[in-house]
């Protein structure tokens, strides 16, 4: 129970600011919208989407990790192609104006397709978070005998080796130097670690030459019926 409030706690402090940044918003329209351009007010309306999406967003991490951390999370592992569902983990991800590159390899394993895919998204959201603005991040899985492994590589400012157990708390109250300010719950990587336990998987941080960091999720290879 004490983790779960940790998560409550989390969630309205996090909530607050897109609340009180919506309610100014369209406090200003209101008190002035005979005033505004059409140019204003479409602004004003963009701003209140872009606030509600991060308002969203917030609130559905949240509920997920709630899940993850009661281990209420239903999962269905069948047979499913490892590519495929890491290219759609790509496709879902809010990466901004970072180019993705992927080397992925095509074939059939055993896993829960809609979690993979939430666990890449997450690995690339916190990517973009944490590397300068258009800088590339890389995908890469393999597959082999004993399992399969996924790769998310940025160009960020790495973490260091006092800190990598961290990043996978609930609540890690920890920021790389330069990005303090981030937006976000930090729970990204408390429920990809979730997510990859109960593929009977480990997920690790890897140093990559040149700075950056490189995310590792390792699946072994389980076969189960149906």
């Amino acid at each position: 129970m004490g983790g779960r409030a940790e998560i409550a706690a989390m969630i309205a402090h996090e909530v607050r600011g897109p609340v009180s940044t919506i309610r100014g918003l369209a406090g200003t329209a209101l008190s002035h919208y005979d005033r505004l351009t059409d140019d204003e007010r479409r602004e004003l309306l963009d701003l209140i989407e872009q606030e509600s999406r991060r308002l969203l967003a917030t609130v559905t991490q949240a509920s997920t990790a709630l899940k993850v951390d009661a281990s209420t999370v239903s999962y269905d592992i069948r047979t499913n192609d490892l590519g495929t569902a890491v290219r759609e983990g790509i496709a879902a991800a809010d990466v901004g104006t970072h180019p993705i590159t992927a080397d992925l390899a095509e074939g059939l394993f055993d896993l829960d397709r809609r979690w993979i895919v939430e666990a890449v998204r997450q690995l690339l959201d916190n990517a973009a978070k944490f590397s300068p603005p258009e800088a590339p991040i890389h995908v890469a899985t393999r597959l082999e005998d004993d399992g399969a492994t996924i790769e998310v590589v940025d160009q960020g400012p790495g973490i260091p080796a006092e800190r990598r157990d961290d990043v996978f708390d609930k609540y890690p109250n920890w920021r790389p130097d330069g990005y303090e300010q981030v937006a976000g719950s930090g729970l990204g990587l408390f429920l990809v670690r979730g997510i990859v336990h109960a593929h009977h998987g480990e997920v690790g941080i890897v140093d990559v030459p040149g700075g950056g960091t490189m995310l590792r999720v390792r699946i072994p290879r389980i076969h189960v019926e149906g």
